[in-house]
C-alpha cells in the first residue's frame, strides 16, 4: 500500500534554476582576474547586531540582554543543527522530540513555541506545529544549514514595537553570509569547504561554496548535504512498546543551496537577490509511540513515519545612503516570497482490534492504516525601513518605516484503512471521512508602522529611547471543499488591531560600567486553527472547536540591568519580570456548557483565552581574556513562573543552568576549548498536567572539549567530544515535551547521548 501522492519530490522551479542558473552566473564571474589569492582563516565578526534595533548597534550599547553567535563559534563546536546552535545559552532551551520530529523550536526564558519570532535575513519562519502524544504529524520551524550562516543573534522579552505580532517571548535572527563576507582583502573570488562527521547520530555532513566578483558584482554559491540516523542516546532495550529504552531506528538526507548575486550600481545604491531552497527526508521506524502503560495506541503492532519538509525562498534586498541625505541617512527595503512545505506520512499495522481499526480498544480484526498529512504556508511580504541621524534638543537616531505581509495556510489529511483479512480498502477512520480538512485555506494579512528614536544626552552618556509601532491584522478563510464543519458551523473572519509600546534607557556610569532598563510590549494574534478549527471523532464522540472571539495574546516585559566592558572583559548582570494575558489553549467545556456539541458527543474541546502567566528571574554573564593566549566565559540563568489563576508552576520554565567555557590558543595554528553546561534539578513541576505525575530529572554537569589544528593556511582540522565523561542525564525540556510520567519504566529512551565524538575538514581556497 503506498502514500496518496504529495509534493514530495517534484520538480520544482526555484530548485531548478538555482541549481543550473546561478553556477553559470559565479562561472563567468570567477573569469576575471584572480586577486588576492592568500588563504584566509576563519570569518571574524564584531558584536554588532541588527535584530534588536532594526539598525546596526553594538551588542553593549543596547538596553537589554542580546547575545550573538558568530561563524568562528560555530565552526569550533561544529554546530550541526538548531539545538547544538543554542546549547551554550543558559536562558534558550530547544525542546526535543525524541520519538520522531527531533528538534524545531526555540524556547526564551520559559516562551516558547510560535511566540516566540525567528527570522531569516529578517523574514519570518514558518509556523511550528506540535506533534501531539499521538506523534501522527507535526512542522518543524526550519533554519538554512548551519554552515550557511555568519550570525545569530538572541533578543530576551517581548520585542512588538519593532516587529510586531508573535514576539511575545524574545526573537532569533539568523543572518546567512554575503559575497562580501568571503570577498575580503581584494580577492575576487573564494573557494572552500568542510566535510564532518557526527558519532551521536552517525552523520556525515559535507558542504562547499563558492563566491566571486568585484566591485560592481559579487555572487556566492553555498551547497549542503546531510546524510545520518537517529541521534543516541543510554538505552539498551531494543524491544517494541513502551518499556523500549533503544531510541526508534531513523534516517534522514538533506539538502540545502543558498545562492545570493550582490549589484552596486553605484556607490550609494546596492541590490541583492538571494535564492534558497531546502529538501529534507526522514523514514523512521516508530517501535516507540508512547508513554505510560501497554493500554497507550496498544493496537498499533508496526508504526512507518515517513516525514518531508520543503522549504523555498526568494527575496529581493535594496539599500540606499545617499550622498546628502534630507529626509533619511539609510534606506533598506525588501520584497519576498517564501513557501514551506511539511508532509508526515504513517503506515501502521493494528492487530486485534475493533471493527473500526482502533488505535487502543480490543477486538479480534487486523487492519492496516495509510496516513498523510499535509501541512503547506506561503509567507509574501514588503519592508521598509529607514535611519536618521538629527540634532535637535539633543542628539538623536531615527528609525521608522512599514511593512506587510501575507501568510497563507492549508491542510489535507489523508487516511485509508485496510481490513487485512477481506483486503477491503476505505477512506474512513473512527468516524471520520478522508480527505478532509480540520480548518479552510486561508490567509492573514498584517500591515504594521513604527517608530523608534534614540535620543543621547551628556555628551552621549544618557541614551533614552522610546518606540511604539502599530499593528492591523486580518484573517481570511476561503473557500474549502474539504472543510466540512457539522451543526451549521461556518468558517469566519476576524480583525484586529495594537498599538505595542517601548521605553528603554541607558546610563554610561564610567568608562567601563553603564546601568539600563526597559519596558517593553508583545502580542500576538489567534492563528487560523484557533479561530476556524472545527475536529470531530464521531467513534469516541468528542471534538475540538475553534472559537472566533478569542482576544490576543498579550505580553509585558520589565528588565533592569548593568553591563561592565574593557578591552580585555566584559559581564552583565539582568533582573527581568514578564507578565503574559490572555494565553490560547484548548480547554473542556463543562456539562451543560452551551457551545458544546449536541449528543451524542461527550466531551467538547474550545480554544479559549486561559492563562495570566508571570515570569521574573535573573541572569549573570561574564568573560575575561586573562592572556594572549587564554579566555574564559561563563553565563547562568535562573527563572520562576506562576500561573495567576491557579498559583501553579509553570512547566516550560527549566531548572537554573549554568554554562562556561575556557579556551587556550597558544599560537594561530592550534588550540582547544573545554565546556561545561550544567543545570540543577527539576523540582518546580505542575504534576497535574499528567496522571502520576511528571517524571522529574536531577541535576547534572556534562564537559565537552575541543580541539583544532591549522594543518596548512588553508585547511583546519576540528575535533570534539561531547559528554567526556559519559554522564546520563535527561534535558526537562524534551521529558515535559513528551509528558513523561514518574510511573514510566523506560525513561531511559529520553536520555541525552553519552560520550562521542565528531571531526570536521575545513578548506578555504
Amino acid at each position: 500500500m503506498r502514500f496518496p501522492q504529495a509534493t514530495v519530490g517534484r520538480p520544482r522551479p526555484l530548485t531548478r534554476h538555482v541549481r543550473h542558473a546561478l553556477p553559470l552566473a559565479l562561472a563567468s564571474l570567477c573569469l576575471s582576474p584572480a586577486q588576492g589569492e592568500e588563504a584566509t582563516g576563519d570569518t571574524k565578526l564584531t558584536e554588532v547586531v541588527v535584530t534588536a534595533t532594526r539598525s546596526s548597534a553594538p551588542a553593549e550599547l543596547i538596553p537589554g540582554t542580546v547575545t550573538t553567535i558568530d561563524r568562528a563559534t560555530m565552526d569550533r563546536r561544529q554546530v550541526k543543527d538548531i539545538a547544538d546552535l543554542l546549547a551554550d545559552e543558559p536562558d534558550v532551551a530547544v525542546p526535543r522530540d525524541m520519538r520522531r520530529f527531533g528538534a524545531g523550536q526555540i524556547n526564551i526564558r520559559g516562551i516558547e513555541d510560535n511566540r516566540i519570532l525567528m527570522l531569516v535575513d529578517g523574514i519570518r519562519a514558518a509556523d511550528f506545529r506540535s506533534p501531539g502524544s499521538t506523534n501522527y504529524d507535526g512542522a518543524n520551524r526550519d533554519i538554512p544549514d548551519p554552515d550557511f550562516l555568519k550570525q545569530v543573534e538572541i533578543v530576551r522579552g517581548p520585542a512588538s514595537s519593532l516587529y510586531g505580532s508573535d514576539a511575545i517571548g524574545g526573537v532569533v535572527g539568523f543572518l546567512t553570509l554575503d559575497p562580501e563576507d568571503l570577498l575580503k582583502n581584494g580577492k575576487t573570488q573564494a573557494v572552500g569547504g568542510k566535510i564532518g562527521y557526527h558519532q551521536e547520530d552517525r552523520s556525515t555532513r559535507a558542504s562547499a561554496y563558492l563566491a566571486a566578483g568585484n566591485e560592481q558584482v559579487k555572487g556566492l554559491l553555498m551547497v549542503g548535504h546531510s546524510d545520518g540516523h537517529e541521534m543516541d542516546n543510554q538505552g539498551s532495550r531494543d524491544v517494541s512498546g513502551f518499556t523500549r529504552t533503544s531510541p526508534n531506528p531513523q534516517s534522514f538526507h538533506s539538502t540545502d543551496v543558498l545562492a545570493k548575486l550582490s549589484l552596486t550600481p553605484a556607490p550609494s545604491h546596492q541590490l541583492k537577490l538571494t535564492l534558497e531552497a531546502k529538501d529534507k527526508e526522514t523514514t523512521t521506524d516508530i517501535r516507540r509511540i508512547a508513554n505510560l502503560s501497554g493500554t497507550s495506541l496498544s493496537k498499533i503492532s508496526r508504526n512507518l513515519g515517513d516525514d518531508a519538509l520543503e522549504r523555498d525562498r526568494v527575496s529581493l534586498d535594496y539599500s540606499y545612503l545617499p550622498a546628502d541625505p534630507h529626509w533619511f541617512d539609510r534606506l533598506s527595503a525588501k520584497a519576498f516570497y517564501q513557501e514551506q512545505r511539511s508532509d508526515n506520512g504513517n503506515y501502521q499495522l493494528r492487530s486485534n482490534t475493533t471493527t473500526s481499526c482502533s488505535a487502543s480498544s480490543s477486538g479480534t480484526r487486523n487492519c492496516a492504516v495509510d496516513q498523510r498529512f499535509h501541512f503547506k504556508q506561503g509567507q509574501q511580504g514588503l519592508s521598509l525601513v529607514m535611519e536618521k541621524a538629527a540634532q535637535a534638543l539633543a542628539s538623536q537616531y531615527l528609525t521608522w518605516g512599514a511593512e506587510w505581509q501575507r501568510t497563507r495556510t492549508e491542510e489535507v489529511k489523508y487516511t485509508t484503512r485496510t481490513d487485512l483479512a477481506s483486503g477491503v480498502s476505505q477512506d474512513n477512520l473512527l468516524g471520520e471521512n478522508f480527505p478532509k480538512s480540520d480548518f479552510p485555506k486561508g490567509h492573514m494579512d498584517q500591515v504594521g508602522l513604527f517608530l523608534q528614536d534614540e535620543f543621547r544626552f551628556f555628551g552621549e552618556r544618557l541614551r533614552v529611547t522610546p518606540g511604539v509601532r502599530y499593528d492591523q491584522y486580518r484573517l481570511t478563510p476561503e473557500s474549502d471543499s474539504l472543510y466540512r464543519p457539522l451543526f451549521g458551523k461556518t468558517a469566519v473572519s476576524k480583525d484586529g488591531s495594537r498599538v505595542s509600546a517601548k521605553l528603554a534607557a541607558a546610563l554610561q556610569l564610567t568608562s567601563a560600567w553603564s546601568a539600563y532598563g526597559q519596558y517593553v510590549e508583545g502580542f500576538r494574534p489567534p492563528n487560523y486553527e484557533q479561530v476556524n478549527r472545527y475536529f470531530y471523532n464521531t467513534s469516541q464522540f468528542y471534538g475540538v472547536l475553534g472559537n472566533p472571539d478569542l482576544k490576543p495574546e498579550t505580553s509585558r516585559g520589565l528588565e533592569v540591568g548593568a553591563k561592565y566592558v574593557t578591552p580585555r572583559s566584559s559581564a552583565q548582570v539582568a533582573l527581568f519580570h514578564n507578565r503574559y494575558q490572555d494565553f490560547i489553549d484548548y480547554a473542556k467545556l463543562a456539562s451543560g456548557d452551551p457551545r458544546a456539541l449536541p449528543s451524542p458527543f461527550r466531551s467538547t474541546y474550545l480554544y479559549q483565552n486561559l492563562s495570566r502567566v508571570t515570569i521574573h528571574g535573573f541572569e549573570l554573564r561574564g568573560q575575561w581574556q586573562a592572556s594572549r593566549h587564554l579566555a574564559f566565559n561563563a553565563a547562568y540563568a535562573y527563572a520562576y513562573g506562576e500561573n495567576q489563576e491557579t498559583g501553579a508552576p509553570i512547566n516550560s520554565i527549566d531548572p537554573r543552568r549554568l554554562t562556561a567555557a575556557v579556551q587556550w590558543t597558544p599560537d594561530s595554528t592550534h588550540g582547544g576549548e573545554m565546556r561545561l553546561r550544567a543545570a540543577g534539578p527539576t523540582t518546580r513541576v505542575d504534576d497535574s498536567q499528567v496522571t502520576k505525575g511528571f517524571f522529574h530529572p536531577g541535576g547534572y554537569g556534562v564537559v565537552d572539549v575541543n580541539a583544532w589544528w591549522q594543518v596548512q593556511p588553508n585547511t583546519r582540522v576540528q575535533v570534539g567530544v561531547t559528554n567526556l565523561f559519559d554522564r546520563r542525564y535527561w534535558l526537562w525540556s524534551d521529558i515535559r515535551g513528551a509528558s513523561l510520567p514518574a510511573s514510566d519504566p523506560a525513561p531511559d529512551f529520553y536520555t541525552q547521548p553519552g560520550r562521542n565524538f565528531s571531526v570536521t575538514l575545513k578548506y578555504d581556497l
